[in-house]
């Protein structure tokens, strides 16, 4: 069954957090980006008066998104989560990405009740009641 990803996100129900890397686990990364190591690790926690906002890290497009899925698409209940697997061109590049990535997956975190805090990552020290995760991964077309 086809679906749109995303059609409609609501600031105040949804904290979107997203993942994207050319290393996976114990390939390195912490060694290329040592600011994201160690105790600056997930969870997160986004302190408004401390975050350091630039121009190139304003702009993520999402590519593919806003359209049907096709029939590759499928839903997984994993024991602690529900995983959407994207197998058509769903793209993120952007606010300062070093490329375009191909959203590979999408999960979902939620608390144990209505208005629980289920997300794992925090703005001001608040939690949400949903987080959305993507898995992407550096997408390098072939010519």
């Amino acid at each position: 069954m086809p679906l749109k990803l995303f059609p409609k996100c609501s600031d105040s129900v949804l904290f979107v957090v997203l993942f994207a890397g050319i290393y996976g686990p114990d390939e390195g990364w912490a060694g290329a980006y040592p600011e994201c190591s160690e105790r600056n690790q997930s969870p997160i926690n986004i302190v408004d008066p401390e975050a350091k906002m630039s121009i190139e890290y304003q702009e993520l497009t999402l590519e593919g998104f806003n359209t049907e899925s096709s029939n590759k698409t499928s839903m997984k209940n994993t024991g602690k989560t529900v995983a959407i697997m994207l197998k058509d061109d769903y793209f993120v590049r952007g606010a300062g990405l070093p490329g375009r990535f191909k959203a590979e997956k999408v999960e979902f975190h939620w608390g144990p009740s209505n208005g629980s805090e289920g997300s794992e990552h925090s703005i001001n020290g608040h939690r949400f009641p949903v987080e959305v995760r993507t898995k992407s991964t550096f997408y390098n077309m072939k010519v």
